[in-house]
């Protein structure tokens, strides 16, 4: 159940950037700037959320993998104040980098082939 909830959580994270970004194209009111850094907090939010949903069942490195990517979220907006010619080409590049691995794990995870190795317990003798 968690898993379909994860699924159904980062398939909502693509389509609110999609909307975010096609509300700049059409709207004059927002600036790119600045609806990057809405999606910015959402996308972290939903990559939190999405993390504590599945950190028992999906492989550590994927845990390592979204802490990554949740940490490069924040620096992101770092990165909007101190090189704001950097800020809109990283940000999309990490939305990319994101999405892709969430489409790659969410595929991995159907066939099977992506789950957590038994922990070995150590044993006293």
């Amino acid at each position: 159940m968690k898993e379909r909830l994860n699924t159904s959580i980062q398939s909502l994270s693509l389509i609110l950037v999609a909307a975010g970004l096609a509300w700049v194209v059409w709207s004059g009111d927002t600036t790119m700037k600045q609806m990057l850094t809405y999606l910015i907090i959402v996308v972290a939010f939903i990559e939190i959320l999405s993390l504590y949903l599945v950190n028992k069942i999906y492989p550590e490195s994927h845990t390592s993998f979204k802490m990554g990517s949740i940490a490069s979220l924040f620096i992101l907006l770092g990165i909007k104040s101190m090189a704001p010619g950097f800020f809109i080409p990283l940000t999309i590049a990490v939305f990319a980098v994101n999405f892709l691995y969430n489409f790659y794990t969410n595929n991995k995870r159907r066939t099977g082939t992506f789950k957590r190795r038994a922990s070995k317990k150590m044993k006293m003798r």
